[in-house]
């Protein structure tokens, strides 16, 4: 992924606390990110990863929102937001709820190994019908980056000025691309970016690409990121996944699935062992008063 990569969610990420020690990467006063603290996000966040890796601008935009997120946490703090009844509940509840998922996942673990070979093909015989691969495209680009805080129309027309030198009879849209594209990851293959399933493609660039035909190539298509000349190489659409294609997402479901009932038996038997009580006097009683 590049700058292509979808975004949601990237800043949702809280940062566990590192060694003081650490080097910083960046600083904003008296707030600091480290590098350990970035391959952290990376990490819980593989989009982000590939995303940073195709583009030094995701990286500093990455790293500057998360000191802009921490800036104003202290800020907040500092003025006693994380006392106030109506945040220090809910923000208690939220942190029983993630300890609570993390406690519930180390009693519910699923063993190494599972499944095995024929629990695979068992799921994946019943369900071939429903087991396909989705529409998927090869692309090229040719990327020009939104600059930060600088003059974006001109980078509007620089961009639009390079699809129509792509366009040209006879253009070289690698060489192009070689020479032009501010996507480090793609512009040494001369713009190819590889294979991207339709739901991995930026929702403008998506959009475009269901009018065009391989060979085609797009004009300038502005995301947040930048615009993005695009050739569509190849497409292949929605088609039935043999067994092996299909292997990482039946592991997946079924591993989903043997956690969930390990989770239902672990919580089974806490309430068979003790089981609850009820006040159905208080239970009514608290029932009148949410009317």
């Amino acid at each position: 992924m590049n700058a292509f990569a979808l975004r949601a969610g990237v800043w949702a990420v809280c940062l566990a606390p590192l060694a003081a020690a650490a080097q910083s990467v960046a600083t904003l006063g008296d707030v600091k990110v480290t590098a350990e603290e970035v391959k952290q996000i990376a990490h819980l966040q593989p989009q982000v990863k590939q995303q940073i890796l195709g583009s030094e601008k995701a990286l500093e935009s990455l790293v500057q929102e998360e000191l802009v997120r921490r800036a104003l946490f202290e800020e907040a703090t500092a003025q006693g937001w994380d006392k106030r009844p109506e945040i220090a509940g809910p923000a208690e509840i939220a942190r029983e709820r993630v300890i609570l998922a993390a406690y519930l996942d180390s009693v519910a673990r699923v063993p190494e190994g599972y499944p095995d070979d024929a629990a695979i093909k068992v799921f994946y015989d019943a369900n071939q019908a429903q087991i396909s691969l989705p529409p998927r495209y090869h692309l090229a680009q040719i990327f020009v980056a939104r600059p930060a805080g600088g003059d974006a129309g001109a980078a509007g027309k620089r961009a639009a000025e390079l699809a129509r030198r792509a366009h040209e009879s006879g253009a070289d849209f690698a060489a192009l691309a070689k020479a032009e594209s501010a996507d480090p990851a793609g512009r040494e293959k001369g713009g190819d970016i590889g294979w991207y399933r339709e739901a991995n493609v930026l929702p403008e660039v998506r959009a475009a690409l269901q009018s065009m035909k391989p060979g085609d190539i797009s004009g300038p298509i502005e995301t947040a990121a930048g615009w993005h000349v695009v050739k569509l190489i190849e497409f292949k659409p929605r088609e039935p996944a043999t067994i092996e294609e299909a292997r990482g997402a039946v592991v997946q479901r079924l591993r989903a699935d043997r956690a969930a009932e390990l989770r239902k038996a672990y919580i089974d038997g806490l309430l068979t062992k003790t089981p609850p009580k009820f006040d159905s006097g208080a239970l009514s009683a608290l029932r009148d008063s949410l009317k």
